[in-house]
């Protein structure tokens, strides 16, 4: 009696050590969702700085959004390499510190367009390892949890840009200088950052301990293939991070690039669409009649909005599950569908009444949101488990 109250009691000790390190993942998880969304109000507000901007060359101002992308684009190529030589946590924690310093350059009185191209191409070079190393940190502490969790992440996305795409463009147009915007920015990432390290420490912040990972083939129940041919939805190459949980993510054993690849692509039209209208929708809204005022607001919301009333269909795992490689054709199915749906009504738009034009616009964007969350899982299970930092890497560079 007394050995099985030992094993009780240590069992009830085990159980409740893992719900605290829950606990605590998920409360990190919120401080790296807001650090991470002061990174993309950054992004928002180099947007409305470009339209905001006066001189003549419109095009040279809208350029300006462009600059952090290329910087991106250089320097991904480089994070899974420096990633693996110096470990993720690493490379974030120095790449974090000098793209604080480079957004608080913005703020230097009197600085001209050409400085500005070169800070925010800097800014983009070192922020290039930040969303890499966030897939990776999910892919350890947030895998029973992994298809909402990442949706927020990136929903996290379109918040912070919007935000920052409206405070932007407000303090212009009440007579402040665009540069509290990025001050704003440098000290929320300062704050959420530091509350990171803080709170999460390199036990949680590290990620160095890999898990092993076992295929389906030797999960319980699912031994035999002619258990698994039974169900149409089940693939005998999928992996699965442990045996004892089926809210897992599952990953094939081999790269499936050609699904890579062409998931990608249709993410990376969706992104350009939804990106893009950013740099038209306010001399476009003009030309339709509307004050600027009722262009950014109306849009803004639109933006955040609407895409995630798209998203939550895949986000919930009620029709798909994008974390499941063995329902991928289901996925993909569901990303043909949404993804043609948003753009017939793109299409259309030039051709839509001035009074049903926002409506048309909320209504793509929903469709389009449909598209990220389903790609997005694809994505991150498609190249294995073992490569989940390639993979946001071409995405990053796709897209």
């Amino acid at each position: 009696m007394a050995l099985g109250a030992n094993m009780h009691a240590k069992h009830f000790d085990e159980k409740m050590s893992e719900e605290k390190q829950r606990q605590k993942s998920f409360i990190l998880y919120l401080l790296l969702l807001a650090a991470f969304l002061s990174v993309q109000f950054g992004h928002g507000s180099n947007i409305g700085v470009a339209v905001s901007l006066p001189g003549n060359s419109k095009a040279m101002n809208l350029a300006l959004g462009c600059w952090v992308m290329l910087g991106v684009c250089i320097g991904l190529p480089f994070t899974p390499w420096a990633c693996r030589t110096w470990g993720a946590s690493t490379v974030c924690a120095v790449c974090l510190v000098i793209d604080l310093v480079a957004i608080l350059l913005m703020t230097w009185p009197g600085i001209t367009i050409l400085q500005i191209y070169a800070i925010r191409f800097v800014v983009g070079f070192f922020e290039a390892p930040f969303l890499p190393y966030l897939q990776e940190w999910l892919a350890h502490y947030g895998k029973d949890t992994w298809n909402i969790w990442n949706s927020i992440l990136h929903a996290m996305i379109p918040l912070g840009e919007c935000l920052g795409y409206i405070v932007a463009q407000e303090l212009v147009e009440l007579g402040y200088s665009w540069q509290y915007a990025f001050v704003g920015q440098a000290a929320a990432l300062s704050l959420f950052s530091i509350a990171c390290c803080i709170y999460g420490g390199r036990k949680f912040l590290d990620l160095s301990y890999e898990r092993p990972q076992v295929g389906i083939a030797d999960k319980p129940g699912l031994s035999s293939p002619d258990k698994c041919q039974q169900d149409t939805d089940c693939d005998l190459s999928v992996v699965a991070e442990t045996t004892d949980d089926q809210d897992d993510v599952e990953y094939p054993t081999k790269e499936k690039w050609a699904v890579f690849w062409v998931t990608n692509v249709s993410l990376a039209a969706q992104l350009g669409f939804m990106s893009g209208t950013k740099y038209v929708i306010r001399d476009y809204g003009r030309q339709r009649g509307f004050s600027v005022h009722l262009i950014i607001f109306t849009f803004s919301a639109i933006a955040f909005i609407a895409p995630g009333i798209g998203g939550s269909i895949a986000v919930f795992g009620s029709v798909i599950r994008p974390d499941k490689w063995s329902q991928h054709k289901k996925t993909l199915f569901f990303l043909a569908c949404t993804s043609s749906v948003a753009s017939g009504i793109a299409v259309l738009l030039p051709y839509t009444p001035t009074a049903a034009f926002w409506p048309a616009l909320f209504a793509c964007y929903a469709a389009a949101g449909g598209v990220y969350p389903a790609a997005q899982g694809i994505i991150n299970i498609a190249l294995t488990a073992s490569r989940v930092v390639d993979a946001s890497v071409y995405q990053m560079q796709c897209n």
